[in-house]
C-alpha cells in the first residue's frame, strides 16, 4: 500500500510541476495558450524518435497541461513503463525555455 501512496505522491508532483513549467514557458514568451501548445508540440515532435510520442498522446498531454483533466494512477504507471529512460515533455519544455544545445 505504501508503494501506491508513494506513486500517487510522485504522480501529483509531476503533474503540478509540468503545469507550472508550461505556464512559466507561456508567460515568459508572452504566448497565448494556443501558441504555447503549438510550440511545445513542435518541439516534442522535433526531438524525434526517442520521444516515441504517438498522435493520441498529444491531446492527452494538452489536457493535463491546461487543467482540463488530471492524470490517473494507471496512466502514471503506463508513462513510467513507457518512458522509463526518457523525459520527452520535460526535455521539450527545457529546450524551449533555454534553447537546445544540440540544435543546429
Amino acid at each position: 500500500m505504501n508503494q501506491i501512496k508513494n506513486m500517487e505522491k510522485k504522480m501529483l508532483e509531476w503533474q503540478t510541476g509540468v503545469r507550472i513549467l508550461y505556464k512559466d514557458l507561456q508567460k515568459n514568451n508572452n504566448w497565448t495558450e494556443e501558441q504555447a501548445w503549438n510550440e511545445l508540440e513542435k518541439e516534442i515532435r522535433r526531438i524525434g524518435p526517442e520521444a516515441d510520442m504517438g498522435e493520441d498522446d498529444f491531446p492527452w498531454i494538452r489536457e493535463i497541461l491546461t487543467l482540463k483533466r488530471d492524470i490517473k494512477l494507471w496512466e502514471a504507471v503506463r508513462l513510467l513503463i513507457r518512458f522509463k529512460h526518457s523525459t520527452p515533455l520535460l526535455d521539450a519544455i527545457n529546450n524551449l525555455k533555454f534553447g537546445d544545445k544540440t540544435k543546429n
